[in-house]
């Protein structure tokens, strides 16, 4: 007998639309996309993620020379192609309102350094992040259908895309100019597909489980992994795998067709692809300084932290699937497992990184708590068992919504509120001399290099203090982005810390600001 020849005891088929159930979708999705959209503009003009800046440059220098060829390969070019798409009915509007006369006349964001950047023109930033968090709440009907078919339950599906709007990572980088939320939306489709392998195996099916998976690994790297799925779907189908099958090849065929159609230049560029891909898999081997040790650990603690219930949940269901030989729950399985396992043995160790992971955990938690109702119906009527179990699955619901809600909200006023680096650059206009020499190191305020002798240093104790004064700066701007992160773990980095101590202890503090809960201190240099 067959390991996997027990029947799902969830059904695969798609159950009859239901009005209240389509207008409940549409309700989340409105939700999902305005709370994405709201304090959507943080920061601008001023550029204060580290990422958005250059993404935005490429994109604007594509449209402007035609140059297809990012000249840039950390991360694959779908997404910046789909960004310098925007700027087609952008600059064909200021053409028309007489704003524009060549491309040449949109201006790119200046950069001091890493997270301190200025854009003249906020409104490119802006309609970049909108295409982020488009593509980001069109995740979320995608989780519907997943879940549905995965549990055939709506119920199910619209818990799970009730997380999905609601989860603080998804929202977070639903609001920036990055893959992160693109890889998110290519590999919840390529599930998708690899259910209905799974259910049915037909050429189209196949097809377009592998289209997305190329579409997933041209939005970023580790996208790579999702092609497990479809893999996993036709093995599990036909229990049988053989790479000289035509499905197999079919998915393989058309992943490599939708990557390289979508990220060209890997082939037509290949020793700068390599060169580039090698640097972000060194980096993340090696460490980011803030962002390392103890991934595993990391990560369990981050998915307690804004889920509480939900990994516990997962977890019971891929352990239940297992027990009951579930086919669909195994197949769902397979993506967290691996990536989980991939993502813990590297050094560095942060959100985004965690962010392919969260489809899964609601998916996995929306099958557990459908089962539990399952169970209880098989029960007697008005039995305590049945009744316990109900309000079991109920009280789970709740909690494993209520944290995400909550740290969302909070999250979402936080970036409405006016932290240092706006009440520091403000000061600093101010009140210090035009034409002062000033340093300012990464995730900085903004100074104007054209009011002030500006000078970005990646983070200020790459030289010593008497570098400063040989070189006659007259301030220096210190940020919490770039110190604080060595002073959470002065054990780990009790070098950088004494290193930054020799900066406070020799120059005058002349201000601080904690505005925001975001820490700048500016000293002048004395000689």
């Amino acid at each position: 007998m067959s390991f996997f020849s027990s029947t799902p005891e969830l059904p695969l088929e798609k159950p009859r639309r239901n009005v209240a159930v389509v207008v409940l979708l549409g309700i989340i999705i409105l939700g999902a996309f305005f709370v994405r959209v709201w304090g959507i503009d943080f920061g601008l003009p001023c550029m204060y993620h580290p990422d958005e800046p250059n993404k935005v440059k490429i994109a604007q220098k594509m449209f402007r020379t035609g140059d297809l060829n990012p000249h840039y390969f950390n991360k694959p070019t779908l997404f910046i192609y789909l960004n310098a798409l925007l700027y087609i009915p952008y600059y064909l509007f200021g053409k028309v309102t007489g704003r524009f006369d060549a491309p040449s006349d949109i201006l790119q964001p200046v950069m001091l350094v890493q997270g301190t950047g200025y854009s003249p023109m906020p409104e490119t930033v802006l309609m970049a992040r909108v295409l982020t968090a488009v593509v980001a709440t069109a995740t979320i009907p995608v989780v519907f259908l997943v879940a549905k078919r995965l549990t055939g339950s709506p119920a199910a599906g619209l818990f799970a895309s009730s997380l999905m709007a609601v989860f603080p990572t998804n929202v977070l980088h639903s609001r920036f100019i990055t893959v992160n939320s693109f890889l998110v939306f290519f590999i919840v489709l390529t599930v998708l597909f690899s259910l209905r392998i799974l259910s049915h195996g037909t050429r189209r099916d196949y097809i377009m489980a592998g289209v997305f998976t190329g579409l997933a690994v041209s939005s970023k790297y580790p996208g790579a992994l999702i092609g497990i799925v479809p893999l996993a779907a036709h093995f599990l189908r036909t229990e049988s795998f053989n790479l000289k099958d035509r499905e197999i090849r079919t998915v393989i065929y058309a992943s490599a067709a939708a990557f390289l159609l979508t990220t060209p230049f890997a082939l037509l560029k290949i020793d700068r692809f390599l060169k580039d891909t090698f640097f972000e898999a060194r980096h993340y081997s090696t460490g980011h300084a803030g962002m390392e040790g103890n991934a595993f650990g990391w990560y369990l603690g981050y998915m307690w932290k804004n889920g509480v219930l939900l990994p516990v949940l997962a977890l019971l269901e891929i352990v239940r699937g297992l027990l009951k030989r579930s086919k669909p729950v195994m197949l769902l399985s397979v993506f967290p497992v691996l990536y989980f396992l991939f993502i813990s043995s590297f050094v560095v160790r942060n959100d985004r990184t965690f962010l392919p992971l969260t489809p899964f955990l609601f998916l996995l938690a929306a099958s557990f708590l459908v089962s539990l109702v399952v169970y209880a119906g098989r029960l007697q009527p008005k039995t305590a068992g049945r009744r316990g179990l109900l309000i079991l699955a109920a009280v789970l619901s709740v909690s494993v919504l209520i944290r995400p809600v909550s740290l969302t909200i909070a999250k979402t006023l936080e970036k409405q509120e006016i932290n240092s680096r706006e009440t520091a650059r403000i000061w600093i206009d101010g009140n210090l001399p035009p034409g002062s020499r000033i340093a300012v190191e990464s995730y900085s305020p903004f100074v104007d290099p054209e009011r002030f002798s500006v000078k970005g240093i990646l983070k200020m104790i790459q030289h010593p203090p008497e570098w400063y004064v040989e070189n006659n700066f007259e301030y220096l701007v210190f940020s919490q982005g770039m110190y604080m992160r060595f002073y959470r773990q002065p054990q780990r980095y009790s070098e950088q810390v004494a290193a930054y101590d020799s900066f406070f202890n020799r120059f005058e503090e002349i201000k601080r600001f904690r505005d925001g809960g975001y820490e700048v201190r500016v000293y002048k240099v004395g000689r």
